[in-house]
């Protein structure tokens, strides 16, 4: 069995109505669970979570936990608030349908918004006092800011609850400075890019958005990392990272372009489409995506335009 975790903030699936498409986001769900990885459900940016009800996300966590419990990690994330009540209160949500863990963000950086230090050490300790079930901590600057990295060895180091530190957005040297502050065993997730140095420093588990779309592709390179296979962990790094690059025109917002691979490629879901205030390009832009992932010539990527019916250009 793996060591390392890999990690997905996973898209959520609507039916052209706009409603929550819960016979694809099983299917959806069973490539993460057949790939091996854990989810995050409910996500702000990934899983449309800011535009979700409390209704809509206790049906994402709640299918979620169906299709996924006992398989792979199911974690829940939460979107970012400005107060611990409300924060505790979606915690609590997703804790009660049954989530293995539930990701806290800091203070949203809303309106320019920078907690002092005692704020935020107020906003954590109630959190963290009133949530006894598992957390994963996120330290990355998402919200508009950046946690300081004694604050989140000091909020590991007092709850026990915390069992990850998801280090996405920060330096290497954030990471060390955070790992070497930290007392007890704990996980540290990281993003895909420059994941071999970062795993080699101590790093225990990875999350990836482009595993949306290539689950199997992390899964080889982790495995193949595993073993100690570098030369060949290598050449599937340099897929995903080829698809990283071929994805950033549609950033910030993965969402945009993770819909319209999943469109494209006629994955479960892909036909609902995306969520105001995003909306999906017009056809031509579409098309000229779908020819561009093609040229990409990543083995997932190929397999999943073949059972779409989708013509693949010459190789070489």
């Amino acid at each position: 069995m793996s060591k390392i975790t890999l990690m997905c903030r996973v898209a959520t699936t609507f039916l052209k109505d706009g409603g929550i498409d819960e016979p694809a986001q099983r299917k959806f769900l069973q490539r993460f669970v057949d790939a091996n990885l854990g989810v995050y459900l409910g996500s702000g940016g990934q899983g449309e979570g800011h535009t979700l009800s409390k209704d809509e996300l206790r049906a994402v966590y709640t299918i979620g936990v169906d299709v996924c419990k006992g398989k792979v990690p199911v974690f829940a994330n939460p979107p970012e608030q400005y107060t611990a009540k409300s924060n505790i209160e979606h915690m609590q949500l997703a804790v009660d349908c049954g989530v293995e863990a539930v990701n806290l963000y800091a203070i949203a950086g809303w309106h320019s918004m920078r907690p002092t230090e005692l704020e935020l050490q107020v906003y954590y300790d109630t959190i963290l006092t009133a949530i006894k079930s598992p957390i994963a901590l996120a330290a990355q600057p998402l919200v508009g800011y950046t946690i300081k990295p004694s604050m989140i060895a000091q909020l590991c180091n007092k709850y026990p609850q915390v069992v990850t530190v998801n280090l996405t957005g920060v330096s290497e040297a954030y990471f060390l400075q955070v790992k070497d502050l930290i007392k007890r065993p704990i996980r540290f997730d990281v993003p895909i890019t420059s994941s071999m140095h970062t795993l080699m420093l101590g790093a225990t588990g990875l999350l990836g958005t482009e595993a949306n779309i290539i689950p199997k592709t992390y899964r080889s390179y982790i495995d193949l990392y595993e073993k100690g296979n570098l030369i060949e962990a290598n050449k599937v790094y340099a897929q995903i990272r080829r698809y990283i690059d071929y994805t950033a025109p549609w950033n910030p917002g993965p969402i945009r372009w993770i819909k319209m691979a999943m469109k494209v490629l006629n994955l479960p879901g892909g036909e609902g489409g995306i969520r105001e205030p995003y909306q999906m390009p017009a056809t031509e832009e579409l098309n000229r995506f779908r020819d561009g992932l093609l040229k990409l010539n990543i083995p997932e990527i190929n397999e999943l335009a073949l059972a779409a019916g989708l013509k693949l250009p010459p190789s070489g």
